[in-house]
């Protein structure tokens, strides 16, 4: 990929402004229409390495929230920084995805995934993963938001990515497909909006 497409405007931003990376400007466009988050919420952020939307979470979440981060890398420098300063509960889950959560964890007002798998430029075989990626986020949400809580995920765009959407859409009151501004041009990713969790549908599936 050429240098200037990587080092665009939102990398530059994201630079002088002190994030981690310059995806924290996809969930800022995500919070400025949807209004998602609320100080004082409980959120989990899947896939946050390095952590971008976690410093962005910390700063609207307040110290009366509560934020788990899972990733199998470490946070930057950055982040970790930015997290102990703002005296948050917070704790880091370091598993994959695909491995049972703590069973501490409580109801949640948010479940946030920006994860992504390692494309290998197959269009075929990177839809397939990041919807497997998606699946697995839609399955924790159903299990861990409370009634009315939100869930974003980040998908490859495709046919069968929008079919899960319907799926996943029914377990909410509000759903829909969004692309942020942020997002590069090039770039297949769309992301999955569910507003207004139901749980009773949740509990009878």
């Amino acid at each position: 990929m050429r240098r200037d497409k990587i080092h665009d405007f939102y990398f530059h931003k994201a630079k002088k402004e002190k994030f981690s990376a310059r995806s924290i400007y996809k969930l800022e466009n995500i919070q400025q229409k949807y209004h998602l988050i609320s100080a004082g919420n409980r959120v989990l952020d899947l896939g946050a390495a390095p952590g971008s939307w976690t410093e962005y979470l910390v700063s609207l979440l307040g110290k009366k929230g509560a934020l788990w981060a899972l990733d199998e890398r470490e946070l930057s420098l950055t982040a970790r920084d930015k997290i102990r300063k703002s005296e948050i509960k917070f704790t880091f889950l370091k598993q994959s995805v695909f491995e049972a959560l703590p069973s501490e964890i409580p109801s949640l007002d948010a479940v946030l995934s920006d994860m992504a798998p390692s494309t290998q430029g197959n269009r075929t075989v990177d839809g397939t993963q990041s919807l497997e990626l998606g699946q697995r986020a839609f399955e924790i949400a159903k299990k861990h938001l409370k009634q009315g809580g939100h869930f974003v995920v980040k998908l490859f765009h495709s046919e069968d990515a929008v079919g899960a959407t319907r799926t996943w859409g029914a377990h909410f009151r509000v759903y829909k497909l969004y692309r942020p501004p942020a997002v590069q041009k090039e770039s297949k990713e769309i992301y999955f909006i569910g507003q207004n969790f139901k749980l009773d549908l949740a509990e009878s599936s």
